[in-house]
């Protein structure tokens, strides 16, 4: 019996020591509705360029102040480099007109919480960069300020920093 007890928190501290589940997993394929009704279709297995997955809500204060910091990442990668999903979750505002006002050049996923759900996102702001081999090479965790988001993805990126 003493030595079940050991081989248990043994096998315990070797599943508690797993990465997360989508520390470098394949990015799942999914399906949504763009802003003009029509189907956008996002199959990592033929990614021409690394895409952003940004979950987020017009009425979420984080998503607010992470989205310049994803936009810079985005005009230093340039569009023919870097395809970023605004995937829009948990929703009762305007997230057409709300991107409008922000002035950012993402494309806009409406009705995204079936995505969300398939990525695990429980909450505001999700974002997941996904790599042109299909794997999910970062992951925005916990409240990690926009600034280390920012720079995260500038080194998985080969970004240089921005100009202070």
């Amino acid at each position: 019996m003493n030595l079940r007890i050991p081989a248990f928190f043994l096998a315990l501290g070797a599943a508690l020591s797993v990465p997360s589940a989508f520390a470098a997993d394949a990015a799942i394929a999914w399906q949504g509705k763009g802003a003009d009704g029509k189907t956008i279709r996002f199959d990592p297995q033929h990614l021409r360029r690394p895409a952003i997955l940004l979950f987020w809500a017009t009425w979420c204060p984080y998503c607010e102040a992470l989205m310049p910091y994803v936009q810079r990442v985005l005009d230093a990668a340039g569009k023919d480099r870097l395809d970023v999903y605004a995937i829009d979750i948990k929703e009762d505002g305007d997230p057409v007109k709300t991107l409008r006002e922000r002035k950012l050049g993402f494309t806009l996923i409406v009705d995204g919480d079936a995505i969300a759900d398939q990525y695990a996102v429980r909450g505001t702001p999700g974002l997941f960069l996904v790599d042109t081999h299909g794997k999910v090479v970062y992951r925005r965790s916990g409240g990690d300020a926009p600034e280390k988001v920012e720079a995260a993805l500038r080194e998985k990126l080969h970004l240089a920093a921005p100009a202070r």
